[in-house]
């Protein structure tokens, strides 16, 4: 089911009629799940908010096993505010990741390196629970495509940090482990529901 719903996803990336020649903009199918539904739309309200917002979602800070990362300090022991000019994580040991991520806790990277078990797992499973689409280009460039802005948040910053997500079956999702492909069997995906308020993966 989920390669037919790639396979009716690129019908809407090449439609032609779709295309907007001003900004040279195609249309882009970012989801797999509503795409089989689409035929069965027949009407379509909308309504002017007022406000025009573009929703974007960093990887800031999170808590692993107790400790808390993402802040700085200065030699007193003092938060810093982090700014533009704030010193960021250098990234270059890893070839796959994201150039555009940014992150300012270098105690995250060396909890990495160090193979703290419990980051190790934090990220691996950041890794793995999601229904994001990985797509390699021309260039050897690996992009994401995601449902929602916090998903994509979130595979991108286990890419960074040693755990990337590469690509996915409708039985197995395929991931580089510090360097080390490794492949995961997939049993089964709970997506999101008001009851749960929360999507799982087995």
């Amino acid at each position: 089911v989920e390669i037919i719903r790639l396979g009716n996803s690129f019908y809407i990336d090449w439609d032609r009629k779709m295309y907007y020649s001003r900004s040279n903009t195609p249309a882009e199918a970012r989801t797999t799940t509503l795409n089989e539904e689409l035929g069965q739309i027949k009407y379509v309200f909308s309504d002017k908010t007022g406000t025009l917002t573009q929703n974007i979602m960093t990887f800031n800070k999170c808590s692993i096993n107790g400790k808390s990362y993402g802040d700085v300090y200065d030699y007193t022991g003092q938060r810093l505010e982090i700014t533009e000019h704030t010193e960021r994580v250098d990234f270059s040991f890893n070839a796959l990741a994201d150039p555009r991520f940014r992150f300012h806790d270098h105690s995250l990277v060396e909890a990495v390196k160090l193979e703290n078990p419990e980051v190790h797992t934090f990220f691996r499973l950041l890794a793995l629970c999601h229904t994001v689409m990985a797509e390699e280009k021309k260039e050897g460039e690996l992009s994401y495509q995601a449902q929602s802005p916090d998903e994509g948040a979130l595979v991108t910053a286990a890419r960074n940090f040693g755990f990337v997500f590469r690509s996915r079956t409708p039985d197995s999702v395929s991931i580089v482990e510090k360097g080390q492909q490794r492949s995961y069997e997939l049993l089964a995906i709970l997506d999101f529901n008001n009851v749960r308020k929360r999507m799982s993966v087995i």
